[in-house]
This record gives structure tokens, sequence and C-alpha cells, in this order.
């Protein structure tokens, strides 16, 4: 009987410690090898214990592996494992996923260069600044001078000035 809870116990602790300590698996072997033992000698003894034995394995491991995932990130190997969440403030000074509070209505009638091809959307540099603009329908090839005709939101849509490429 003595050995047959040394194991259990054993069996439980591995399983529970393999939570913290990243051992490639060894420690899980180690706990399964030595709770099976405790089931092995359980029955060996009567069919009582080896019951006995059995639901207390069902039981103990899946909780002390459920205590141990809650507690791992406030350890210092969990706290290495894990990305921290988002500050308060990071989260509240980056608003709304997609949208931008810039008003770029200032940029209408403005012109600019096309950075990369927009088909139709791309990037433009108007006034020294690079701005994710959209061309009304057509493609404008890399180089072209174009001009903001209006802004949507957040959208700086544009139309082609020069068909010949500067630079």
């Amino acid at each position: 009987m003595t050995y047959i809870v040394i194991l259990l116990v054993a069996g439980v602790l591995l399983a529970f410690l393999e939570t913290f300590i990243p051992s490639g698996g060894t420690l899980i072997v180690l706990a399964g090898a030595a709770l099976v033992g405790a089931i092995v000698l359980g029955f060996g003894q009567s069919g009582t214990v080896g019951s006995i034995v059995l639901i207390a394995v069902l039981v103990c491991v899946p909780v002390f592996v459920m205590i141990g995932l809650k507690m791992l990130p406030r350890t210092f190997v969990g706290r290495k494992m894990m990305l921290a969440g988002p500050s308060k403030d990071f989260a509240e000074s980056r608003g709304k996923a997609g949208v931008s509070d810039e008003d770029y209505s200032f940029l209408v009638g403005k012109t600019g260069i096309v950075a990369g091809t927009l088909r139709p959307s791309g990037i433009a540099e108007i006034d020294g600044r690079r701005y994710s603009v959209a061309a009304q329908g057509e493609r404008i090839d890399q180089g072209c001078e174009i001009t903001v005709i209006r802004v949507e939101g957040n959208e700086i849509i544009v139309e082609l000035k020069d068909r010949n490429p500067k630079g």
C-alpha cells in the first residue's frame, strides 16, 4: 500500500511540474509510468483498491494540471513563454482597428507622385509624406503625377494628372 501511495503522489507531482518545467515531455512520461504503476499495484492488491487509485488518478491529475496552468503565467518560466497583453494606455491610444482618426481633407486639391503602381490602390507621396491612396478605378503607374480629388473617411481618392512618369 505504501508503494501505491508513493507512486500516486509522485505521478501527480510530476504531471503538475510538467506545466512549469520545459522537459520535452520527460516528466509527463515519468508521471504516466508512476501512475500506471500505482494503478497496476492497486489492482494487484484488490479490485477495490485498484478502483480507488484509478478514480484518484482520473480526478487528481486534471485538477493539478489545471492549477498548474492557471499559475503558469505568474511564474518566471511562464513569463518567458507567453506574451504580455497590451497595456491599457496602448490599447486606448490605438483606437478602433482599421479606422484612422486623422482628417485627410487638407489634402484635397494637392498633387503628388505615385510611389508604387496604383491598382487601383497603393502608396503616393504628397507634400513629402507617403499616404495610402486609391485611384478612381484606373491603374496608375509608378512615377505618374496625381491629384487628390476627394477624401472619404480615411480613404484618399486620387486621379491621374499627367500621363508621363516623372523620374
